[in-house]
């Protein structure tokens, strides 16, 4: 993946938004009530990838911002401090495993103060953690990786998506649940909404420049 330009990772998005948004209005249409009775297995499979697209989005629309990031190689001291943690945390990780040991500290004091004004190369691949699943607290940790501001706006999402996420697994792992339509129905609208405003939310970040200090009004 190569994003140069905030306008690159605005294609990027609206390219892998919009194909995940076609799949999920076609199965709108499936639960619709003009299509008749609506089979079992239509509305778990509704769940699945509502819960599917929700989670693929957030994830590759926060590695490409990051991405976008890591192109610009910044000094560390201009970067926002969540991509500072992001730059500074493998130096961390060895610094918090080393009890007896003062070096991996001294490390950490360097890359914060003597050595602010190098350029530090963000690992786009594996800055960001997202885990295996994205209930509400993998979503949180995400949008704290990125400068998304998850209160209050997000927060109070936060109960469906543990709820949409413990379905999924419910129906993954072959335990025979059959959703009403219109649960089936509210996890795509969901989805929907939610891909659209967090992919709005890494734009504003990108053309605001967020990733940096003080630089909430700039434009890339």
């Amino acid at each position: 993946m190569k994003i140069r330009s905030a306008d690159e990772l605005l294609d990027f998005l609206a390219t892998r938004r919009q194909r995940r948004k076609r799949e999920l209005i076609s199965l709108l249409h499936d639960l619709s009530p003009r299509s008749g009775e609506t089979a079992p297995h239509v509305r778990r499979t509704a769940i699945l990838l509502a819960y599917a697209h929700w989670e693929g989005f957030v994830k590759e629309a926060a590695r490409a911002y990051v991405h976008l990031v890591a192109y610009k190689s910044r000094p560390l001291s201009a970067l926002a401090s969540n991509f500072q943690a992001l730059a500074c945390r493998q130096t961390l990780s060895i610094a918090q495993g080393a009890t007896r040991r003062v070096a991996p500290h001294i490390a950490v004091v360097e890359m914060m103060t003597a050595n602010a004004d190098r350029s530090f190369r963000i690992d786009a691949n594996t800055a960001i953690d997202t885990e295996s699943n994205l209930g509400s607290e993998v979503f949180k940790n995400i949008c704290e990786s990125v400068g998304v501001l998850y209160l209050p706006a997000w927060s109070v999402e936060g109960p469906y998506m543990d709820d949409l996420y413990e379905n999924r697994c419910a129906i993954a792992h072959g335990e025979l649940l059959t959703p009403e339509v219109e649960y089936a129905v509210e996890a795509i609208e969901f989805s929907l909404k939610w891909i659209e405003a967090f992919s709005t939310e890494i734009e504003n970040q990108a053309f605001n420049v967020a990733y940096l200090r003080g630089s909430q009004t700039q434009f890339a």
